[in-house]
């Protein structure tokens, strides 16, 4: 029996997907683009999905690893970020409804969380026929005071699953940047993470 429960996990992780073949290229955000590794970009201990609070996402306990990394351009106005996740059973998928249910219930009043400053959230959806079924795809006006300074930004995150892996995408922009090229930028990447994810399906991703 033991011998059997040994040779079943390590079945289970050869089959888990390479998160690092999963995160998007450089040239796949933009071109002068550079990949850039985290210091909280490996492993579970940092979360994963904070959208509107950190409260009822019962699927980050689900998670089984986790790869961050950051894009940055010298002179760009624009960054991005990507994050592949792996879950045991349906987590991905739980994962994925939470965040669509969180964006949908996001209440009009500052939200303080995990060291954040007391900030309102406005989370619109935004549509894009090349991302994968299913995708939850946002644009994030954020607003309110920092030591009694008026800050405001804009911000966008798109949520793609394959089986038992989820990736966000998520961007950042200086002020200045308008939403709809911040849009544009953030969903071209997202694309190309679609295709990443359809690919890896050919082969450890179950759907």
């Amino acid at each position: 029996m033991q011998f059997a429960a040994v040779a079943l996990a390590a079945v289970a992780l050869s089959s888990q997907p390479s998160l690092a073949k999963l995160v998007l290229k450089p040239s796949a955000v933009g071109a002068g683009y550079v990949m850039l590794t985290r210091s909280d970009g490996k492993g579970t201990a940092q979360r994963t999905l904070d959208l509107c609070g950190t409260k009822n996402y019962a699927s980050e306990s689900l998670r089984t690893d986790r790869l961050q990394v950051d894009y940055l351009k010298q002179g760009a106005k624009l960054a991005l970020s990507n994050e592949v996740v792996t879950y045991q059973g349906s987590g991905a998928q739980k994962a994925l409804r939470e965040v669509a249910q969180h964006a949908q219930t996001c209440p009009n009043k500052p939200i303080a969380f995990e060291g954040q400053p007391p900030l309102v959230y406005t989370i619109t959806p935004i549509r894009d026929s090349k991302l994968l079924p299913g995708y939850v795809a946002l644009r994030i006006n954020v607003h309110g005071k920092i030591n009694g300074k008026r800050v405001s930004a804009i911000r966008f995150a798109v949520y793609q699953r394959v089986g038992s892996v989820l990736s966000g995408v998520y961007s950042y922009a200086v002020n200045g940047v308008s939403g709809a090229a911040q849009q544009a930028f953030v969903l071209h990447a997202a694309e190309a993470s679609a295709k990443m994810l359809r690919g890896g399906s050919q082969g450890a991703l179950p759907a």
